[in-house]
């Protein structure tokens, strides 16, 4: 039992207990009868979306508590001390409970009085804020301090990258605690930057450390990052509006937006088995286009590979597995599928789990690749 099919079948757990919990709620109607049922605000709002967010925590501590502290530390022994894990949980746990309280609250504000149409456009509203902040959003939940120490291999890499033909974006490296952590691209359509970890950095040559900024900057020329983005911000909030139309949801009260939630949760789950297929694709059509460009083909995949030991070191899967679970191919299946040539939507799948907090999507940490780990929370793994 290696440590990324340990972390795949916690994940499978996860997710798998949280939607059994939301189907059985959904169908006994239970939160109609134990949360608030006002139509107007009051104080009982706040207590009855509290105790919801305080459940889906209790359900996701011993979840959290093996995939943050106890599966790492099987696999790399001293990963993390337990100090240093519960210190990370509750600044996570409380950012995001935050987080899912706001939003909550300017939902049924809105639904209130302007209706489910009004409700969905908060939620756009909030998603497209949460993309735009996501870098401060990440820094809030899990620290990530910039680091500068490696301008000059930054420098090298985008030299490298624009000789490839491809125009240079600003880069910021962060500090990070989780060996998984995979930055990536935040920032709005037209005005991103590219995160890299400052592990990756110190650790790739400075060919192979091109190549991983040159892949972002083709996501972002090419349009697959704004469409990734797009689809997840129309996924997020096309499953609300239809979970709120569900029998007993709503959002009217804090027992029809717990209806709802569970409702969402549904929806999501078929986003988990559906998105990453599109992700993926996007995935190849990126390294074929890096070929085309001039990037080596060994230099592409020794960067492969040493990207893929720093997180899970599982270079080799199975196509169910992979097609099921795996947004991000894995390294030998980028070795031979290039037939891909159009990039849809790239990071899409976790991008829509990201954006979902924007109504309190309860799967949001579940997922094998990011649960127990706060750093990943906010920026999921990505090629």
């Amino acid at each position: 039992m290696t440590y990324a099919r340990s972390r795949l079948w916690l994940g499978i757990c996860g997710v798998g207990l949280i939607v059994v919990i939301s189907s059985t709620l959904l169908v006994s109607g239970l939160p109609l009868e134990l949360l608030p049922d006002a139509e107007t605000s009051s104080r009982e709002d706040l207590l009855g979306l509290a105790a919801m967010i305080s459940c889906l925590v209790a359900v996701m501590l011993p979840l959290d508590l093996f995939g943050g502290y106890l599966l790492p530390n099987r696999s790399r022994p001293g990963t993390i001390t337990f100090g240093a894990f519960v210190k990370g949980w509750i600044r996570g746990v409380l950012v995001q409970a935050c987080c899912f309280l706001i939003a909550s609250l300017l939902i049924l504000a809105v639904g209130r009085s302007l209706g489910l149409l009004g409700a969905c456009f908060v939620i756009l509203a909030i998603g497209a804020v949460q993309v735009a902040l996501q870098l401060q959003i990440a820094r809030i939940t899990a620290s990530l301090p910039k680091r500068v120490e490696e301008q000059a291999a930054v420098a090298f890499a985008l030299e490298q990258a624009s000789q490839w033909g491809w125009r240079p974006l600003p880069v910021v490296v962060v500090e990070h605690d989780d060996i998984g952590f995979t930055g990536g691209i935040v920032g709005l359509p037209g005005m991103e930057k590219i995160v890299l970890p400052a592990a990756s950095v110190a650790k790739l040559t400075p060919d192979q450390l091109a190549t991983s900024i040159a892949r972002r900057f083709e996501a972002i020329e090419s349009g697959s990052r704004s469409r990734g983005v797009m689809l997840a911000l129309v996924w997020v909030t096309t499953g609300f509006g239809l979970s709120a139309i569900l029998p007993g949801a709503g959002v009217s009260s804090v027992g029809e937006l717990a209806m709802t939630c569970c409702g969402f949760t549904l929806w999501n789950f078929l986003g988990l088995l559906t998105l990453p297929t599109l992700s993926r694709q996007a995935s190849y059509a990126i390294d074929r286009e890096l070929m085309k460009r001039g990037v080596e083909k060994e230099t592409f995949y020794e960067t492969l590979q040493a990207l893929d030991r720093l997180q899970d070191d599982e270079p080799k899967r199975s196509a169910l597995i992979e097609m099921i679970f795996h947004p991000v191919p894995s390294v030998d299946n980028r070795r031979s599928e290039f037939e891909s040539t159009f990039p849809i939507a790239w990071h899409a799948a976790r991008m829509t789990l990201f954006v979902s907090w924007s109504c309190m999507g309860m799967l949001v940490r579940a997922v094998h690749c990011n649960v127990g780990r706060p750093e990943l929370w906010v920026m999921l793994p990505t090629d």
